[in-house]
């Protein structure tokens, strides 16, 4: 059993979908509506800042989710590897879920729950989605895959792989996207340090761009099987 070529496809798919969000993402739609500062005044300063509001917000964030979804995929594979349900390593599973990480502080106990169960619905898939793939001797995604399905079933694993926001979509109110913003790393000028650090919620943006960027990384998919497969 291999896990070398179960962690080459992931990473292939993460990458993507980190890159697909940060070009869905729009920093100057985030900061719509937000009323940060004394009339908006911050707001406008950062809307003239959005490319390096994006260095120092936005792709740190990417990774950080690029990096919490390898290590979940890197749980749910020991997981499978022992064949055990992923409900028996949920701890370090919700340790690195990007989501789970992004619930409201205010859910009530059961509702929070209800998420985290979905969550982890999703992740059971996913980990019973990659087993013939790592019951493969190849240690590269694509050929383990080729001689793991048809081409049908390799459809339905990329449908079963790639999306990440059913959860997102179901839950859409239990969530909420925030960061911490302090002006001085992203405006410059003399007054920078003197505006306070403030709290902006991208949770609209946030939505939109997975989702969007979901779509096109599914779509990406299948056109890989479809030649793979030719």
């Amino acid at each position: 059993m291999t896990r070398a070529a179960a962690v080459d496809g992931f990473e292939t798919f993460v990458d993507r979908t980190a890159e697909a969000t940060r070009r869905e993402f729009s920093v100057e739609r985030a900061l719509r509506g937000t009323g940060l500062g004394p009339g908006g005044a911050l707001v406008d300063r950062l809307r003239r800042h959005t490319d390096a509001l994006e260095r120092q917000v936005v792709e740190p964030e990417l990774e950080a989710y690029r990096q919490r979804s390898v290590e979940q995929f890197r749980v749910i594979l020991t997981a499978v590897k022992d064949d055990r349900p992923v409900g028996a390593v949920e701890t370090e599973l919700l340790e690195h879920d990007s989501m789970v990480q992004a619930l409201d502080p205010d859910l009530t106990p059961e509702r929070r729950r209800a998420v985290v169960e979905d969550v982890l619905g999703r992740l059971q898939r996913l980990g019973d989605g990659v087993v013939p793939i790592v019951e493969r001797p190849e240690d590269e995604f694509w050929p383990a895959v080729r001689n793991a399905f048809d081409e049908e079933r390799a459809r339905s694993l990329v449908e079963t792989v790639v999306p990440f926001t059913g959860p997102l979509r179901r839950h859409r109110d239990a969530f909420a996207f925030e960061v911490r913003i302090d002006p001085a790393d992203v405006l410059s000028g003399p007054l920078a340090g003197r505006l306070p650090a403030v709290s902006l919620d991208y949770t609209d943006e946030a939505v939109r761009a997975m989702r969007r960027a979901e779509r096109r990384v599914v779509h990406e998919a299948k056109s890989d099987v479809a030649e793979q497969f030719d």
